[in-house]
């Protein structure tokens, strides 16, 4: 039931990214994470490609952490005290941490 959940948060993230200025980076980065989580579980896909998407989603980490995303979305706005390239690096963050937990099982 969590995987569910959790995999339809992460299709939500997406959807809520539709009309963002870097739409193109998170979209299919969220809707990534929900495909490879799935074949994962269904052993569709090897550890190596879970490990490539580890290293994608860290360097997306680092982009949005370090504010070099903000070259694709100028708008930085603020909410819950965060401006948007620190939201989108925990956004990243969390993606890392649920590909990190399904890949353990």
């Amino acid at each position: 039931m969590m995987f569910w959940a959790v995999n339809s948060a992460f299709v939500l993230f997406a959807v809520l990214n539709i009309n963002d200025p870097d739409w193109f980076l998170w979209l299919p980065t969220y809707l990534l994470v929900v495909a490879t989580t799935i074949a994962h579980r269904k052993n569709k896909v090897s550890k190596k490609v879970v490990n490539l998407l580890m290293a994608y989603l860290f360097f997306i980490f680092i982009i949005s952490f370090f504010g070099f995303v903000e070259v694709l979305d100028k708008s930085s706005d603020k909410m819950a005290n965060m401006d948007e390239p620190k939201r989108e690096a925990v956004g990243a963050l969390m993606a890392m941490a649920w590909v990190f937990w399904i890949s353990r099982e």
